[in-house]
């Protein structure tokens, strides 16, 4: 549910309209989340203490959220040979 008549939404509303009260949305989705994650963090600790997770993010990350593994990170030789490869495969 958005709380918007359905007459305005189809009939009146531009496009633009129609993306920024998306975005809004989706906003408020995610600081909802951030709610149930913290709740969750905090119900956590008092059963458990603070013996593995040490933070919200500890628990679950989010889609909308920057995984930074170290394993993740390249280096500037290896993103060099990656991008080589890429370029002899596709021939760009």
């Amino acid at each position: 549910m958005i709380g918007i008549d359905p007459k305005y939404f189809l009939d009146e509303m531009s496009s633009d309209e129609v993306v920024a009260l998306y975005k809004a949305k989706d906003e408020n989705n995610k600081e909802e989340w951030e709610k149930v994650r913290t709740i969750c963090y905090y119900n956590y600790i008092a059963m458990q203490g603070n013996r593995v997770i040490k933070k919200p993010s500890d628990l679950f990350q989010f889609s909308w959220e920057k995984r930074t593994a170290k394993g993740d990170k390249l280096t500037e030789e290896a993103a060099k040979v990656k991008a080589s490869k890429m370029h002899k495969k596709h021939g760009k």
